[in-house]
């Protein structure tokens, strides 16, 4: 908003933006790609800002302006890089459908491999594009009790349990927990933690004729 102060001229055009952002804060059901599209011009009026304090840098007030938009423009490089990070991190699910890919069924074998997605997994990182062909199958089936995976015909679960009847966890994916201060550099460390597990039915051959990294 200091560009506003700053440059009255810009304020008609910041007015409808901030109304349109103001209202959806009030929706019950909030997401970021709604409100995504009021982004270019808040970043305009940042810019005007900054300019105006870059322009008039030598002058005494404007000095201490000018630190404090640089303290600011460091602290939010900081904030990019960790969240981006954190991100890169955050999709478990697509690395261990990967790898499951790329170890979980033999060249020359032509039987249908079903890879059960829970809702977790589904929510982290899988989608459409990272199914594969023949003879891979996907259900994303809901409301199966854990219990019930022992009586269904899946050759692998993706699932946020790493213990399911029936089934032999076969690997763990790491993702992102939280953000941990330590001393040295840097003075932010990310934490993973295990978060997606591949379990693979005990009466499939595939489960048994692979080195499993398993999940201890």
């Amino acid at each position: 908003m200091l560009g506003v102060l700053l440059e009255s001229r810009i304020f008609p055009y910041i007015l409808p933006v901030f109304l349109f952002v103001l209202l959806y804060s009030k929706l019950p059901h909030k997401e970021l790609r709604f409100i995504i599209s009021s982004v270019p011009i808040f970043n305009l009026s940042a810019a005007i800002a900054a300019n105006r304090i870059y322009n008039n840098r030598k002058k005494n007030l404007w000095k201490l302006l000018y630190i404090c938009f640089l303290g600011l423009l460091l602290i939010s490089l900081g904030c990019t890089i960790i969240t981006f990070l954190a991100s890169y991190n955050n999709y478990p699910s697509s690395y261990g459908l990967k790898y499951l890919h790329q170890t979980g069924h033999f060249t020359n074998n032509t039987d249908e491999l079903w890879v059960h997605i829970d809702p977790f997994s589904a929510m982290n990182g899988i989608s459409r594009f990272c199914e594969n062909s023949s003879p891979w199958r996907y259900s994303k089936e809901e409301g199966i009790l854990i219990e019930e995976f022992r009586l269904r015909n899946f050759t692998f679960l993706i699932n946020e349990h790493s213990k399911i009847e029936g089934f032999k966890c076969l690997f763990a994916v790491n993702g992102f927990s939280k953000i941990r201060l330590q001393s040295g550099f840097p003075p932010i460390s990310l934490v993973e933690e295990p978060k997606v597990f591949i379990l693979g039915n005990i009466k499939s051959e595939y489960v048994f004729h692979r080195n499993w990294t398993g999940c201890s």
